[in-house]
């Protein structure tokens, strides 16, 4: 791949981004429609970009690369939830909330909103295949480890695992697994809507991030020791050790750098939900996701060559 294509891309993402941020400021876009757009892109066009994605010949290459993909993942969320714990820790962090977001931050990416949408548009279904691995992980991990930092669940272990099994990119993954393994055509009635769905993932889900970005406020917050912390660690630290982990893994280019673009976004939005969720002050995560979406037009494009260059 050459090495101007993937900051040529997240160039253009975070263009888009920049007219959600205007749209947001000019109050073209209020809040209760980036409620509403987030909801059609969890529910509607997310699964569907996820299904075309399994649209792929069956090999044994494939398969065996999917499933080494699926065991990588589940030590990489456990390596990035362990070493979050040993570095945000009641010394280094001693106000309880600003040390559950920092964990929180550390570990979970915002790979469905920028990670899928990056990977379409530099590697194509073909990427996105590759990149559903970590996307069915990370909800699995998201709704279990990641909620309960935030609070102690009452529900269930049969009530979480039916919330992770519903959500509706899980479902769309199985249904994806089955047309792959199987290879099921999909009728032309079908698909041609699911492909006019799947490629507005990338402009919409960007032009939603960039109404995120008309929150900020940068006055006082660029002295935050704890943001420029929970920054360094989200976007270069982790995204270092997931690259030399790869590199030491037998899967293919592809794989490598769809789950390196994943494990390289900037922090989570859902960092902020979960804050209110629990009564936390939302400007620390608020003011932490969006600067560290904004350095990720550096950092994503940085880790990207970095493994063009390696892989």
């Amino acid at each position: 791949m050459p090495l101007l294509i993937p900051i040529k891309q997240v160039i253009i993402m975070f263009i888009l981004m920049l007219i959600g941020l205007l749209c947001y400021k000019i109050e073209f876009i209020h809040k209760q429609t980036v409620q509403d757009l987030t909801k059609i892109l969890l529910y509607v066009v997310s699964p569907c970009l996820i299904i075309n994605s399994f649209k792929q010949k069956l090999t044994a290459e494939r398969l065996t690369q999917f499933l080494l993909l699926m065991i990588l993942i589940v030590f990489l969320f456990a390596f990035k939830i362990v070493v979050s714990k040993f570095l945000f820790n009641k010394k280094s962090v001693p106000n309880n909330e600003k040390r559950t977001i920092l964990k929180y931050a550390g570990t979970y990416t915002n790979a469905g909103f920028m990670g899928l949408p990056l990977i379409q548009a530099i590697l194509g279904n073909n990427g996105v295949f590759y990149g559903v691995p970590y996307l069915i992980c990370y909800n699995i991990f998201l709704w279990t480890h990641g909620i309960s930092l935030f609070k102690k669940q009452d529900k269930s272990l049969a009530e979480n695992i039916k919330q992770i099994i519903l959500n509706p990119n899980i479902i769309a993954a199985i249904i994806g697994i089955l047309i792959f393994l199987f290879q099921i055509q999909i009728p032309d009635l079908i698909a041609t809507p699911m492909n006019y769905i799947a490629d507005i993932n990338t402009p919409l889900s960007m032009i939603v991030i960039g109404t995120n970005l008309g929150s900020i406020s940068l006055k006082g917050d660029l002295i935050n020791r704890f943001t420029w912390w929970g920054i360094l660690v989200r976007n270069i630290v982790f995204p270092l050790c997931v690259l030399g982990i790869l590199y030491l893994v037998p899967l293919n280019n592809l794989a490598k750098i769809s789950t390196l673009i994943m494990a390289s976004c900037p922090v989570a939005g859902i960092v902020v939900l979960f804050s209110l969720m629990s009564d936390f002050d939302v400007k620390f995560p608020t003011e932490l996701m969006c600067l560290s979406t904004l350095i990720s037009v550096a950092t994503l494009p940085m880790m990207i060559v970095l493994g063009n260059l390696i892989f």
